[in-house]
């Protein structure tokens, strides 16, 4: 697109110009000092290297700068130095890995989160988390695409949402933010025409999640063969290997961020493994066909011990509440003696556990192993009380969408990006510590990178 060249040209400009500021400054230093260079980090064909000295921040947010002798990432504006309160936060106490560039990108993004916003700040993000596309007052070329399959009908994507944006404001060359919504919407043309419409704006980079999976395979590849990146959260894969229509992280999008989903399944079967031991399980998921449930749903099943059974097929609630609640009553209402569930989204659990109620069985000697963590699920489990039921989680995983945007930044300047940035995950078990009531919304994962002060306002009426 010669839109996006000509954008790409004077980011390409400004970056050669930090590089010779920096040569200039190493050439005056004092006689007989020898100032070594580092090695660029490889780039992708055909494209330019930038440099930058620090990272970019809006005003309220708390700038971080990159050593470019020591942080890998600092010649594309960005450091690896965040704060361990927030990558605890964000993933829990997960062991880190070592010299992995995809664990760098994922830190980067956290560095930026750590943003003391002024009032200006989070206007801005409110206004732009409210319309479908606003200027982000920056005066920057770069206009970055929003295309989630499903919409702010659902708190966790409503947060994911506000951390994409509060993370594109940290990045003065984003000047505009378009958002789109597909809403769940069965037509899975809606989705693809959506991600048509942002090309066509104009949008240098998209991130999303890919609802509709391989049915939208097309509109993807012609984005990228457009020049427009696109980089789905929440292990939002266009289709998982093998699955007839599949797109190819790397070649087809720019890349994946999310967890390892086989890992995750597997860690959700050693959970029910070690605390049902012997009787049945009933399994959810989201969308049809979604990558996120069908990955770990399909590592899950044949890591399960023998003595453990599922209730019929896995689920589709389409990560919707009042479907999560049919499907369990359903279940319940002809085999009671369910042992554990297995779900990536808590709330909706939480939703589905009234069918107990409602049924008059009690929450006893029961299991759950689930990927988000919502507070109405953890509160309600503080209010029953019942010793003999337990919870395990991961994370809510709604920065993965921070991630995503700086890694689409990275590659705009240059950065050679993994074709999967693999998020490291730990199951820990729910205590009374994890509810918190005094959160602005109960139904916000406890994990999320969104100031309190943002989400009141976002949610406040709720």
């Amino acid at each position: 697109m010669a839109q996006t060249e000509e954008k790409m040209n004077r980011i390409k400009i400004v970056g050669c110009v930090a590089v010779l500021a920096m040569l200039l400054t190493a050439c005056s230093g004092d006689a007989g000092t020898t100032t070594t260079a580092d090695t660029p980090a490889p780039t992708t064909a055909g494209e330019t290297t930038t440099t930058a000295a620090a990272t970019p921040t809006t005003s309220g947010s708390t700038a971080t700068t990159s050593d470019p002798g020591t942080d890998p990432l600092a010649e594309y504006g960005e450091s690896t130095d965040a704060d361990p309160a927030l990558v605890a936060k964000a993933m829990g106490p997960i062991d880190a890995p070592q010299d992995d560039p995809a664990y760098d990108i994922i830190l980067a993004a956290i560095a930026r989160a750590n943003q003391d916003l002024d009032q200006a700040t989070i206007d801005k993000a409110l206004e732009c988390w409210n319309a479908p596309e606003c200027d982000t007052g920056s005066g920057g070329d770069l206009i970055m695409g929003f295309a989630d399959g499903g919409g702010h009908l659902n708190v966790w994507r409503g947060v994911t949402h506000m951390e994409a944006i509060l993370q594109a404001l940290t990045y003065p060359e984003i000047g505009t933010i378009v958002s789109t919504e597909a809403l769940w919407n069965a037509d899975t043309s809606v989705a693809a025409n959506d991600i048509d419409f942002l090309v066509q704006r104009g949008a240098d980079f998209i991130t999303g999640y890919p609802d509709a999976g391989v049915a939208i395979g097309d509109a993807i590849k012609a984005a990228t063969a457009a020049g427009v990146p696109y980089i789905p959260w929440s292990a939002g894969w266009v289709g998982l290997p093998g699955q007839d229509g599949a797109l190819v992280p790397g070649e087809d999008y720019l890349t994946v961020v999310g967890e390892n989903l086989c890992a995750l399944g597997e860690s959700m079967a050693e959970v029910l493994n070690d605390n049902v031991g012997e009787g049945k399980v009933g399994v959810l998921g989201g969308t049809p066909g979604n990558a996120l449930s069908l990955g770990w749903q399909q590592c899950l099943t044949p890591a399960l011990d023998a003595g453990i059974q599922q209730v019929g097929e896995p689920a589709d609630t389409f990560w919707v509440n009042d479907i999560a609640l049919q499907v369990v009553l359903g279940w319940l209402s002809t085999d009671p003696d369910i042992k554990g569930y297995a779900y990536e989204y808590s709330d909706g659990m939480n939703t589905a556990l009234q069918a107990y109620d409602q049924l008059g069985i009690p929450v006893e000697n029961l299991t759950l192993a689930m990927r988000t963590d919502e507070q109405t699920l953890f509160c309600d489990w503080v209010e029953r009380n019942e010793p003999t039921y337990n919870i395990w989680y991961s994370a809510g995983g709604n920065f993965q969408s921070r991630v995503a945007v700086t890694a689409a930044m990275m590659y705009l300047k240059g950065a050679e990006i993994p074709s999967q940035i693999d998020v490291p995950h730990v199951m820990r078990q729910v205590t009374a510590d994890d509810c918190k009531p005094d959160r602005a919304t109960p139904a916000v994962s406890g994990t999320s990178l969104v100031p309190d002060s943002v989400l009141a306002l976002m949610f406040g009426s709720q």
